[in-house]
């Protein structure tokens, strides 16, 4: 059985006076000693998807196969869920009498944790006085502190500089690897989700894919354009363009991206105001594709 799996979930907010909203509607997901990142717009249904799996929401329909319990599970929340008038050590105790560790496992769990993620130092100081990333790194520890199988990450670096963010990811990796967990990520980022061993793709309460980053890229091809029109109306011609020449355009706002594309294309515009670029395909192309226009490149 993997560690995280759930059948054709289905979950509706049902609100006195207002439509029903379907956030789930057929959601089949598994994965197991893996890091996988969920990414999608904001009503996609990552945070309904995260609720399920920690027992806090419960589906229409459809069944959570795994985990049975909250026990062995951990999240860490857009926002440190520690106490800011506590110690980080006094924190990391407390999570482990929750958890029902014995005194000294809990020491022995601290010690380790907090060197793995480089806070050794700041152990005695109040939650108030860190700077976010290090209290994101804090309150890591506290989630780690149970050694669970299954950690769930709901967009954990929210608000931090590039530098905490390099840090957080850091340390994140190493006591994956070392507790060998699987991991279910929220986000918004990119780069972040480049880092996962597979990326699933939610659009509208469905998964639209999964797949590894690199197999996702491949789908657009060795390279893509991307053509940026200056004018509204340039698109419907360029668009046009790009079909006699044998391509198909996905249009986001004014942005054109054209898989599979030819170096040739650059000359042959007939837009000189428009802004062409010919790349190997981003992860953010395939998912600007797949999320907002809906299409199977």
């Amino acid at each position: 059985m993997s560690a995280i799996e759930v059948r054709d979930l289905r979950v509706v907010y049902r609100r006195k006076g207002e439509p029903d909203r379907v956030a789930l509607d057929g959601f089949s997901l598994s994965a197991d000693r893996e890091m996988l990142a969920m990414l999608g717009p904001n009503g996609s249904g990552k945070s309904t998807l995260m609720g399920v799996i920690s027992q806090t929401i419960r589906p229409e329909s459809g069944a959570l196969i795994s985990p049975t319990s909250r026990a062995g599970l951990s999240v860490v929340f857009q926002t440190p869920a520690l106490d800011v008038l506590l110690t980080v050590r006094e924190n990391l105790q407390l999570a482990g009498a929750m958890h029902g560790l014995d005194r000294a496992t809990t020491k022995g769990r601290i010690d380790s944790v907090v060197a793995e993620l480089g806070i050794a130092d700041r152990i005695g100081e109040q939650v108030r006085h860190l700077s976010g990333g290090l209290a994101r790194r804090a309150d890591l520890a506290r989630a780690l502190i149970p050694h669970p199988s299954v950690l769930l990450l709901d967009e954990p670096t929210t608000g931090l500089d590039i530098d905490a963010r390099r840090s957080f990811w850091d340390s994140m990796l190493r006591v994956r690897q070392s507790l060998g967990m699987t991991v279910l990520l929220a986000t918004h980022l990119i780069d972040e989700a480049e880092r996962a061993d597979r990326v699933v793709m939610m659009r509208e309460g469905h998964s639209v894919c999964i797949d590894t980053p690199k197999a996702l890229r491949s789908t657009l091809g060795e390279r893509v354009l991307r053509i940026v029109a200056q004018e509204e109306s340039d698109i419907d011609r360029l668009a046009s363009w790009l079909q006699t020449e044998g391509f198909q355009a996905h249009r986001i706002d004014r942005l054109l991206i054209v898989p599979h594309a030819r170096a040739d294309l650059l000359e042959g515009c007939p837009i000189p105001s428009a802004s062409l670029t010919l790349a190997p395909p981003t992860l953010e192309d395939v998912y600007s594709i797949r999320t907002q226009t809906g299409v199977n490149p």
